[in-house]
């Protein structure tokens, strides 16, 4: 068969254009075979290495740092003034006195199982998700700037495929890895004494690396097909939070939204052909720059929450968020989108700063979330459910470390695809500091 009319049945039934630029093309999603293996990455996602990252930006990260972690991700009504919450930028105004500067990073680790039906594996990864800080502006406001990671993409998957035009079965093997980051600026201002607004501005780019190799026993020909998708977009989203104090708590209202945005893709794909049973080149069939304007779409996000403050010794919050994807409607012959939702509910204990002994300015906190995902495999809808605890420990009187746990489950809902189950232990560190305040020395 000429070599011309091979590559051209590969590229349009491999590399459709669409939502992702990997192939959908999958008969069945039955004849999957994840790959099983025990790896490590310098960066990592939600949960380690998934197969379902194989579809469009991969794993979205949930917003929020280490102080929310450890409350199953809520804080949308948080105004802890000694932590940085990105979960809603009107939190900014909230800075404690007398520190107008917080520095936080965060590291963690994940183990993932996954199983099958028939193999079961396990992979770890290590990630650093987000380098952020906080500073006062004002009596009553803060801004905050940042990096975070924003998606990850993390995939080997093994399956075989039947192209119309080219005779025999064909071996492919899916590897895709990289992701999304945001770079982000954030400000809030309370108005009066209980109302308090805020907004970020973000810029999310990074690139997704698609890659794969086509084998046939039957046919002396086979394929290696690398595409790598680069991806940018300038996004905003605001929120506003409300105190409503009752006695010796208080009730603090959040909402949140984002308009959503397009990503603006360019990517490069290539078409070579290789020895058999190896990645080796022997010769370009193809090669392309493409541009494209609307080819991954972000959705519109609403957000609310609330929490309650019991004379500042506990908390206990509650977030919901939607995400609109089915708005964009974008399919697949074995996936669809519909509106993700995401229930959360944390309860803190939280530290006596004024207390003159460590015991008191220890605190600690558990949580869970439900997660409805957006994927929908097979008429069949990806759901996550998680459970969280952590401590918050003092580093003098300037600085705190946290330990968090995690415990998390995919795919449970789904009967032919992959159960996953992960734990998760997340380091968060946090330095606070006076800016323009002079030291004495002795």
């Amino acid at each position: 068969m000429n070599r011309g009319i091979l590559y051209e049945v590969f590229k349009k039934t491999v590399i459709p254009p669409g939502f992702s630029h990997i192939t959908y093309t999958m008969k069945n999603a039955l004849i999957l075979v994840l790959t099983l293996n025990v790896g490590f990455a310098a960066y990592g996602q939600n949960s380690p290495g998934s197969p379902y990252t194989y579809f469009g930006i991969g794993d979205i990260y949930h917003k929020g740092f280490g102080h929310h972690l450890m409350k199953g991700g809520t804080g949308i009504a948080d105004r802890n003034g000694y932590t940085i919450n990105n979960l809603n930028p009107a939190s900014y105004s909230s800075m404690g006195y007398p520190y107008t500067f917080i520095n936080e990073f965060g590291l963690s680790v994940a183990t993932a199982t996954r199983d099958d039906g028939s193999n079961q594996g396990r992979q770890m990864e290590m990630d650093f998700p987000y380098l952020t800080m906080a500073f006062k502006t004002g009596e009553k406001s803060g801004g905050s700037f940042g990096l975070r990671k924003f998606s990850s993409v993390n995939y080997d998957i093994l399956g075989f495929e039947d192209f119309n035009g080219i005779p025999g079965r064909y071996q492919v093997r899916y590897e895709g890895s990289g992701g999304l980051n945001e770079v982000y600026f954030g400000y809030g201002r309370t108005i009066g004494k209980r109302f308090s607004v805020g907004a970020h501005f973000s810029y999310i780019f990074g690139s997704l690396q698609n890659h794969q190799l086509v084998n046939s026993d039957e046919v002396n020909f086979n394929v290696s097909i690398e595409d790598n998708n680069h991806l940018t977009t300038l996004s905003v989203d605001i929120g506003a939070q409300y105190i409503l104090p009752i006695k010796k708590s208080s009730l603090t209202f959040g909402l949140t939204y984002d308009p959503g945005n397009d990503l603006k893709s360019s990517h490069e794909l290539e078409i070579l052909e290789t020895e058999p049973g190896s990645n080796i080149p022997i010769d370009v069939l193809s090669s392309e720059l493409l541009e494209e304007e609307e080819d991954y779409i972000l959705p519109h996000t609403l957000g609310f929450g609330v929490s309650w403050n019991k004379n500042n010794k506990f908390s206990i919050s509650l977030d919901a968020q939607t995400q609109f994807w089915s708005a964009s409607s974008l399919d697949g012959n074995n996936f669809s989108l519909r509106d993700s939702r995401r229930v959360a509910l944390g309860f803190e204990k939280l530290p006596n700063y004024r207390s003159e002994h460590y015991v008191g300015l220890i605190s600690w906190g558990f949580g869970a979330y439900a997660e409805q995902s957006y994927l929908v495999l097979d008429n069949e809808g990806l759901n996550n459910a998680g459970v969280t605890l952590g401590c918050s420990l003092p580093l003098g009187n300037r600085g705190m470390v946290r330990f968090i746990g995690e415990r998390a489950a995919r795919g449970q809902s789904l009967s032919d695809f992959f159960n996953e189950s992960y734990t998760k232990f997340t380091i968060n560190i946090t330095f606070m500091d006076l800016w323009f305040a002079q030291r004495k020395f002795n």
